[in-house]
């Protein structure tokens, strides 16, 4: 059976996919994951075949990942990034799955489902965050999570009435020539295929974040998905090495595919900071592609495997993704979050609701002063590392990506 994987987004929206589609591979599925171009060696060099979708992925990242993007602002930039080049976007996509037995899908919009009502097709939902209406927490893209129990849920629905809008310009036309019917936009998920309800699997651990009571039964919570280990031919750079055993034990900072636009002034304030405290880091680089010299206190590194590094640090120190965040839990270090946009914010509040580190810098706030307090904080606090080490052991316990692949092999033979 083919399976075609649509991940739409940067690297904490891909490398799961991968994570995933080796487990469906492992049960002799063949697994095809259409991303942008700069992913496919990630794809291939995991024994996945790779579909090329043709949208720059640095292009859309930064269309809605600035530092004062919100939750209002951020359906505008994300049409604004991809209102070119949504028709060759779409017929990507929709190529990519024209061989496919099935399609499992990250967010965007209701694409994915029209997709797979063109093919007659299951299609299952992947989620990172939640995109559910509850109370409990708003909409992930908005940058405030202390709204409030019934500003929460309406933070849903505006959000789903402004996707819906957007999609009836762009989406609706490529219906209609497809002999589709139109869909009309909702306040709340439309997961309607025909007579089918899409299924959703949401990646997350309820250790982590509680399941909410509003939750349908379609939806599932797997736990993350997690590495088991580095790739099985990577080698640690023998400087790296030196570095880690050279003195107190670091922490870990790197910001993924995060981008503003004065990064440098960024980089010194971190770099300023460091040195108030004392405290010596491993700073990943590969977010900045640039390179610096390393001293007694700061080892810049190009991307080094979270599976290897996190255990041989102290704490971590980023800006929230899914992954990165997680990870860092699983290997039960405090954590210090530094939101740029997105989700990130609602990240930065769950590590700091559990009590695994302190509150959260949104990178508008950042200054030396506050950097220094909190890595002072993160690493001194003995409560952040009782409370991650606690998370860590829930974590190390689940066994994510086998329960969303049992999900998925469940939910297409039920279709």
């Amino acid at each position: 059976m083919n399976i075609t994987m649509i991940a739409i987004g940067s690297t904490g929206d891909v490398r799961p996919f991968v994570i995933l589609g080796k487990e469906l591979s492992r049960r002799g599925y063949q697994i095809t994951i259409a991303a942008f171009p700069r992913f496919e060696a990630l794809v291939k060099d995991n024994g996945l075949s790779f579909y090329r979708l043709s949208l720059d992925a640095d292009v859309f990242i930064q269309s809605i990942m600035q530092p004062d993007t919100n939750g209002v602002t951020y359906i505008p930039r994300l049409e604004k990034g991809i209102k070119k080049s949504f028709p060759d976007l779409v017929r990507d996509m929709t190529e990519s799955c024209r061989e496919a037995d099935a399609l499992v899908c990250n967010f965007f919009g209701t694409v994915n489902y029209s997709i797979a009502e063109k093919y007659g097709i299951p299609c299952i939902q992947a989620y990172y965050c939640p995109m559910d209406p509850t109370r409990d927490m708003p909409l992930s893209a908005f940058r405030s999570q202390h709204l409030g129990r019934w500003m929460n849920k309406k933070t849903y629905q505006l959000g789903y009435l402004v996707i819906g809008a957007v999609e009836k310009r762009y989406l609706n036309p490529w219906r209609i020539e497809n002999n589709l019917t139109v869909r009309k936009p909702k306040p709340y998920p439309d997961y309607r295929i025909g007579s089918h309800t899409v299924p959703v699997i949401y990646a997350l651990s309820s250790h982590l974040v509680p399941r909410p009571p509003e939750w349908p039964d379609h939806i599932h919570m797997s736990g993350f998905w997690f590495e088991e280990g580095p790739p099985a031919d990577w080698v640690p750079p023998a400087d790296l090495e030196t570095f880690l055993s050279a003195g107190d034990v670091p922490v870990y900072i790197g910001f993924g595919s995060m981008r503003n636009r004065n990064m440098n002034s960024f980089i010194a304030v971190i770099l300023r900071a460091l040195h108030a405290s004392g405290i010596r880091a491993v700073i990943s680089t590969g977010w900045q592609n640039a390179h610096f010299s390393p001293t007694r206190q700061v080892f810049f590194s190009d991307d080094v495997p979270h599976e290897w590094l996190f255990p041989r640090v102290r704490a971590v120190i980023h800006h929230g993704g899914a992954g990165t965040t997680s990870a860092g839990l699983r290997y039960g270090k405090p954590t210090l979050v530094i939101p740029f946009a997105g989700d990130q914010p609602f990240w930065g509040h769950q590590v700091y609701r559990n009590g695994c580190g302190p509150k959260p810098i949104p990178l508008s706030d950042l200054s030396v002063a506050k950097m220094t307090k909190a890595l002072l904080n993160l690493v001194n606090q003995k409560k952040y590392r009782e409370n991650a080490l606690r998370i860590g052991l829930l974590l190390s316990r689940e066994n994510g990506t086998v329960n969303a692949a049992d999900l998925i092999e469940k939910e297409i033979t039920s279709w």
